[in-house]
Order: structure tokens, then C-alpha cells, then sequence
């Protein structure tokens, strides 16, 4: 198979490109510089029928250790774009990022220019377009509009009140986001600073930040914290192979050496079965799997 582009290449090592460091290899990986690349490398999977994966950061991820079939996607430099579309004196910013900006990128300029509310992303790890697209940190009430790449590369640019927002969730056709409008409340500088620095602070405190994972591992079920009851089930520090529960976090599990994707989903697998038995409560992942588990 040849591709009409030089961004693609050949068994790369997904490992390389999650937070749990965990991973094979992508049959074939692609990391476009811009949209119209983007597209023609859309539309030519779409021709031949190759199926296609989407990798932003890599922090909500957890890779096939026998890696991923077709093509696996990862937004390149281009874009990682950031700029202040109204005047500097205005009461609101509006706010135009790529949707391969890092997220904590958002939040230094943030603090720089006074933009309020991004204190909620504060060490939040991966990029702003895995971000928008399951609304994370409640990230949703701050866009204006978004442009998205389909996966048959058509392009789509939808303005707020064609979005709908929900818990770790933005509706979306299947494809890619590649940029997002964003408005935030202006307020002073120091004020931005102040309050980014505690949100930082914190986050550092009660969360896993030490060890490779992939953020937390399941979602909160309504008025509950995942993370207490995985606690009160006493299983923080259980362990398969090199996947640990965090000591620290209880929905975070963590790759205490070489863990194994099977490694972390039979993990999580005991941990839903312990809250199951214990509170009658199923945890729903919020781990992508990327790639297939078994052959």
C-alpha cells in the first residue's frame, strides 16, 4: 500500500505516544501538519477502506499491546496554534486554539493574560482537542465553536448551539477535532495566577502525578465518587503484573514497571467486580481502548 504522503510511516511504537506508556505497534501512523493534509489522508483511508484510530495526547488511552490495525492518527505542529481573537481591553477573551495545543499551554497563557475559569484544566495532562471532545473539566462551557474533520474528510465548523455537553461527553459525528473557539471572562492577571497556582496545587496533593496512567480509570456514577468506593473496597495498592490501584488516588491505576494492556484491563476488571459485590454499583471506564485486546 502506498500513501500520497509524507507524514505516514510504518509499525510505530504507540507506546511512545500514550501516558501509561503502554503499547504496540500501529499497522501504519500518521501525524499531519495541517488540515489539508489531514484530509487527503482521510480521504484516501476512506477510498480504500483502511479503518482509522484517533490519538491526541495519549492521556486518556490505553494502547492494545498487540498495537492497532489500519491507520492511527496524531495531530502534528501545525496544529498547536493559540491566539487571542478580541482586543486586549475587552471584557471577554475569545480564544482560538489547535486542537494539538497542550492543555497546560492554555493555562500558563491563562494566567498570563487573565482569562478566567481555566483554572479547572490546571494539570490536567494531553492536549485541548482530546479536551473538547469529552468535555473535560466541564470544559464545554467555555466553546463557541468548533471545527471538526470528518472521517471521510469532509469538514464541519459547529457553532455552540449546534453542541450538546454532558459528563465527560461532547456529541460529535465521528471524526477529529481540529480547532475550537473558546470565551472567557476576563479578570485580572494575578487574579488568573492566583487561582490557577491553588487549582495546581491541589490537583498535585489528592491525584496521581507521579507514576504513568491514564488520569482516572472510570467514571464518577452519579453522586458518587469512583475513587471512594474503589477506596472503601480496600483495594488501593491491589496489583496484576506491573498495574497498580494508586496508594494515592483510588481511580487511578498505574504502570509501576512494564505493565501489559492486559495487565490494566484485568485490573480493572477486579476492581469492577469488587464495587459490584460491595455497593451494587457497575464503574463504567473512562479508558479508551485503543487497538483490540485479544487476537
Amino acid at each position: 500500500m502506498t500513501w500520497p504522503r509524507d507524514c505516514i510511516r510504518q509499525r510505530e511504537l504507540l507506546a511512545n505516544h500514550t501516558s501509561f506508556r503502554i503499547g504496540g505497534p500501529a499497522e501504519w501512523f500518521a501525524e499531519p501538519s495541517g488540515v489539508d493534509e489531514l484530509v487527503a489522508i482521510l480521504r484516501e483511508a476512506s477510498r480504500i477502506g483502511v479503518p482509522v484510530s484517533v490519538i491526541g495526547g495519549g492521556t486518556n488511552t490505553l494502547a492494545a499491546d498487540r498495537g492497532a490495525r489500519g491507520l492511527v492518527l496524531h495531530l502534528g505542529p501545525g496544529f498547536r496554534t493559540i491566539r487571542e481573537l478580541s482586543h486586549p481591553e475587552a471584557p471577554m477573551a475569545y480564544v482560538v486554539c489547535g486542537a494539538a495545543l497542550l492543555t497546560q499551554r492554555l493555562v500558563f497563557l491563562a494566567a498570563k493574560h487573565g482569562w478566567d475559569g481555566v483554572e479547572a484544566l490546571a494539570g490536567l495532562p494531553g492536549q485541548v482537542g482530546g479536551a473538547v471532545a469529552m468535555n473535560a473539566q466541564g470544559i464545554g462551557r467555555f466553546i463557541r465553536e468548533i471545527s471538526l474533520v470528518l472521517l471521510d474528510g469532509t469538514l464541519r465548523q459547529l457553532t455552540r448551539d449546534q453542541l450538546r455537553f454532558s459528563y465527560r461527553y461532547t456529541a460529535l459525528e465521528p471524526g477529529i477535532v481540529t480547532g475550537v473557539v473558546l470565551q472567557f471572562p476576563k479578570v485580572p492577571p494575578p487574579t488568573a495566577y492566583e487561582r490557577i497556582h491553588r487549582a495546581l496545587q491541589y490537583r498535585n496533593q489528592t491525584q496521581e502525578v507521579r507514576l504513568p496512567s491514564a488520569g482516572c480509570a472510570f467514571k464518577n456514577p452519579p453522586g458518587m465518587g469512583a475513587g471512594r468506593l474503589i477506596d472503601q473496597t480496600g483495594l488501593k495498592g491491589a496489583r496484576i503484573g506491573d498495574a497498580q490501584v494508586s496508594c494515592r488516588h483510588a481511580n487511578f491505576i498505574v504502570n509501576v514497571g512494564h505493565a501489559t494492556c492486559d495487565d490494566v484491563l484485568s485490573l480493572m476488571e477486579h476492581v469492577q467486580r469488587r464495587v459490584l459485590q460491595e455497593f451494587r454499583v457497575r464503574l463504567e471506564p473512562e479508558v479508551r481502548l485503543l487497538g483490540e485486546r485479544f487476537g
